[in-house]
């Protein structure tokens, strides 16, 4: 009946260090230097004077935007809107990680409430046939959490065209 318990404290003993090892980042120093260089690339556009600085409406930090062309759409978007959209999405060293461009794809339609903080942001401040190139900190993107092809602590930059804001004619 010995043999039992000292069988299960070898069995412990032996998992011991397996166990002690196992973390949830495979590689920190990575993780580290990939959030730095985020943060400085959004950063750096504090002193680039043709970006613009929005601030979330949940204050919980701020994008920064370039018109790139002015739409003639005059109605407002709205939290609670479905818009359409054309957009490529980047990460910082120019991946692109997502797009629905033209005339590649169809545009994307979604909800306002449906997208990240970030994109949120600028959308309520858009007009149809708006085209914007957007810098969205990690805090307004997807945060310290991986989605597909974006790692965590990532920058995001779109370029994003208002198509059409749905169930308004104008």
């Amino acid at each position: 009946m010995k043999t039992i318990p000292s069988l299960l404290l070898l069995l412990l003993a032996m998992m011991a260090p397996c166990l002690l090892s196992c973390s949830d980042d495979d590689d920190p120093v990575v993780d580290e230097v990939w959030k730095t260089a985020n943060e400085e690339a959004f950063n750096s556009l504090t002193f680039d004077p043709s970006y613009k600085r929005l601030s979330s409406p949940s204050n919980y930090g701020h994008i920064y935007y370039k018109v790139l062309r002015n739409g003639t759409g005059l109605k407002p978007i709205y939290y609670t809107s479905t818009v359409t959209v054309y957009y490529t999405g980047s990460l910082i060293d120019g991946t692109v990680f997502d797009k629905a461009e033209y005339p590649d794809k169809l545009p994307f339609e979604t909800a306002v409430t449906d997208v990240i903080e970030g994109w949120r942001t600028a959308l309520q401040y858009m007009h149809e046939g708006d085209r914007w190139e957007i810098w969205i900190p990690q805090e307004l993107g997807y945060g310290t959490v991986a989605k597909s092809a974006i790692p965590a602590y990532s920058t995001l930059h779109f370029e994003m065209e208002v198509v059409k804001i749905a169930g308004i004619e104008e």
